[in-house]
């Protein structure tokens, strides 16, 4: 892993005993996009990449059914609280950055999936190109990840976080590159009472190290409460307190024949 992969991998590390109480918007997100697939289909072999803490993989266990696993994230200490929902399951353990562990990988995959991950990955497009090279000619890509919206309030008023691809990039490379795309986005406006609230969520669910900078340089008391000034002004939430806008795409597609 390189200086940025190691430092995501720290992040999501510390935030794994309180990742799941935070992680309200990417639970929805697992069990929404696990319904894509129907219920009791079966699957010889699988991928999950940024497995996480298991939210996804808790969500595909109780409606698919999986021969064999293969399990990814960036390190092992995240996935020993995946490993949970996998008892009785056959499944392998692959630790590190996901572009660079694919290629371990030999047995066509009947399903590659991942839930709130891809954003991470440096060449997304790339990764998914390589990524479709394993599926078996039925093989199918699960995939969420998030739009150009997604925690836009904090981003604007800070000019830091990921940069995100529009939904209309991720159509045009999907329907270039496989068959039977589904693409779906939604927004969802979740409601703080105050600024330090917001952080405190991010952090409990290891965003906190970005590729540009860390939003731990909001650090000092002038610069809280300036900020929190601009975003109570500009971002309140209908109901009180302030918005956090999360943008998941979803998508649903089968591998394209050459």
């Amino acid at each position: 892993m390189n200086k940025a992969q190691q430092g995501i991998a720290r992040s999501f590390a510390r935030a794994v005993s309180s990742y799941d109480r935070h992680a309200v918007v990417q639970n929805q997100i697992a069990q929404h996009l696990a319904a894509y697939l129907p219920q009791g289909a079966k699957y010889d072999h699988i991928l999950e990449f940024g497995c996480g803490t298991g939210l996804l993989t808790k969500a595909l266990k109780g409606r698919i059914e999986v021969q064999y696993w293969l399990l990814n994230d960036l390190t092992p200490s995240i996935i020993e609280k995946t490993e949970q929902y996998l008892e009785h399951q056959t499944y392998t353990k692959l630790i590190g950055d996901i572009s660079e562990v694919l290629s371990q990988i030999t047995t066509p995959l009947d399903l590659i999936a991942s839930a709130s991950a891809l954003q991470w990955v440096q060449d997304p497009f790339l990764l998914l190109s390589e990524a479709q090279k394993h599926l078996t000619p039925q093989g199918t890509l699960l995939i969420s990840t998030f739009g150009e919206r997604n925690l836009h309030e904090l981003r604007t008023l800070t000019g830091r976080g990921l940069s995100y691809f529009s939904v209309s990039a991720y159509r045009e490379f999907f329907s270039q590159n496989f068959k039977e795309v589904e693409i779906q986005e939604e927004e969802v406006v979740l409601q703080f009472s105050s600024l330090f609230d917001i952080l405190h969520h991010l952090r409990a669910t290891g965003v906190t190290h970005l590729p540009n900078d860390n939003i731990s340089y909001l650090c000092g008391r002038a610069q809280l409460a300036q900020l929190e000034r601009e975003y109570t002004m500009k971002y309140p939430h209908p109901q009180g307190g302030i918005s956090l806008t999360y943008h998941p795409i979803y998508i649903k597609c089968s591998k394209k024949l050459l």
